[in-house]
């Protein structure tokens, strides 16, 4: 249990306090009693790879109700953060409130869709579960450290169709305008629906940051109604509660832009928006998890199509000749057709990708590794992108084992007189390639070791 959030009252929080009660009125005690329990724990399976659920500890998960690949677990007796299934990106733990968003949007497998506000990636990863080869995927976020997070959960996820960004996504108006079918804004705001699970967002509320972020979410629905396609649909979502950062700028969209709102299905223990039957809000005492909004908004314009312009690939032929060679020696699948060089790097690319001129990419596709003088050094997201059949030559220890804790924690194994590269599994999940000669050489990633 944890203690009441009202014990070190202040005049911030005894506002806030104030402002659920007029909300809530007499169900105000049970929420007030919700918020002294520790918050629940969610995961959802990475569907690209087959039969992920088999390795959840059933003993200590249940199934989410309302997410298609969703599991809530039982922290206190699991820990599937520090497994070495997490590392091999077969699972992303998220919120489970959070995880209605992407959920709710109804995903169609070629869909072009944006997250603009998308650290650290739940979302966006739930996106790519829903999209097919001709989907496409751009994960943005204005802040170019959470951006570096957002960046590593997709590699993680070994998804092949995003691009990820650090913009002000108001610099996509000029380059992307009309272009997108879908849009997630999980817009920035006051994070009150946060107060059980993150002490920081208790401590910098106030009223004036309620306000602020209001501000700010009105202009990201600018720029999302100029970046959607007629007929698009954007899905507005907070972790917060305020009337001003939900219900007020979905009132903001139909008023200033031709825009509908669409019912959204409510599942048990989620409430109506106020005043508004067609968006739903989440509370911890009515709904296992913690605050949430979202509110699905269609774009009825009907404006003039534009033309974008797509990036093509670019690989030199010496850089193309190592790749072949390195997939020919190594892998049983064809160099992809699509490639992309840049200072060396290597990654696959999708023929839809826009080119997106100046603004700053972290991420192009999948990346497949760096070209190094006569030689290649495979990534961890193209081993994550494989299957164990895919692999010439590899090594497949079981999660638990001694080979894969000392793997992790980034040492070399014995050599078993193999030579060149290959694949270490878990559990005949890859999790990182390797290179063998007098020792089996660590290629998992440096910064993920531990």
């Amino acid at each position: 249990m944890k203690e009441n959030m009202y014990n070190d009252d202040g005049d911030n929080m005894r506002e806030f306090q104030e402002r659920m009660q007029m909300l809530l009125k007499d169900d105000y005690e049970n929420f007030a009693e919700a918020l002294k329990k520790d918050d629940v724990k969610a995961l959802y399976l990475n569907l690209r790879k087959e039969n992920a659920k088999n390795i959840l500890n059933q003993q200590f998960i249940t199934k989410h109700p309302y997410v298609s690949a969703g599991y809530y677990y039982d922290e206190k007796h699991y820990h599937p953060g520090r497994s070495p299934y997490f590392l091999a990106g077969l699972y992303y733990i998220q919120e489970p409130s959070a995880m209605l968003v992407a959920e709710k949007l109804p995903i169609e497998e070629n869909d072009y869709v944006l997250d603009m506000c998308a650290a650290p990636g739940g979302k966006s990863c739930m996106v790519a579960n829903k999209l097919g080869k001709q989907g496409l995927l751009i994960a943005n976020d204005i802040n170019l450290s959470r951006a570096k997070v957002l960046s590593e959960n997709i590699e993680r996820f070994a998804i092949e169709q995003a691009i990820v960004t650090s913009t002000d996504p108001k610099r996509f108006e000029k380059i992307l305008p009309g272009f997108f079918d879908k849009i997630i804004l999980d817009a920035p705001c006051s994070g009150e629906g946060m107060f059980r699970s993150k002490d920081l967002a208790k401590e910098t509320w106030s009223l004036e940051k309620v306000k602020e972020c209001a501000l700010i979410q009105k202009r990201l629905i600018d720029t999302a109604y100029k970046l959607l396609k007629p007929g698009g649909l954007l899905m507005y979502s907070t972790c917060t509660y305020s009337i001003e950062e939900n219900e007020d700028n979905v009132r903001y969209a139909l008023e200033h832009y031709p825009m509908e709102l669409m019912p959204l299905d409510h599942q048990g223990g989620m409430s109506e928006g106020v005043d508004m039957p067609e968006a739903i809000r989440c509370y911890p005492h009515r709904y296992q998890g913690e605050g949430q909004f979202m509110a699905l908004l269609k774009k009825c314009d009907d404006e003039d199509k534009h033309k974008y312009k797509l990036i093509k690939p670019k690989i030199s032929h010496e850089a193309l000749n190592i790749v072949t060679k390195f997939y020919q020696d190594n892998l049983n699948v064809n160099v992809p057709d699509h490639l992309y060089e840049n200072n060396g790097h290597i990654y696959k690319i999708m023929p839809q990708f826009p080119d997106l001129g100046k603004i700053q990419i972290l991420r192009r596709g999948l990346y497949l590794g760096e070209v190094r003088k006569n030689y290649f050094i495979p990534s961890y997201s193209l081993a994550l992108s494989l299957k164990k059949e895919d692999f010439k030559h590899y090594y497949d220890f079981p999660n638990d084992s001694e080979e894969i804790k000392k793997w992790i924690h980034g040492e070399a194994l014995p050599a078993c007189n193999g030579k060149g590269f290959g694949g270490i599994l878990v559990d005949g999940y890859p999790l990182s390639f390797y290179k063998e000669s007098n020792a089996i050489k660590n290629l998992f990633p440096k910064g993920l070791r531990r």
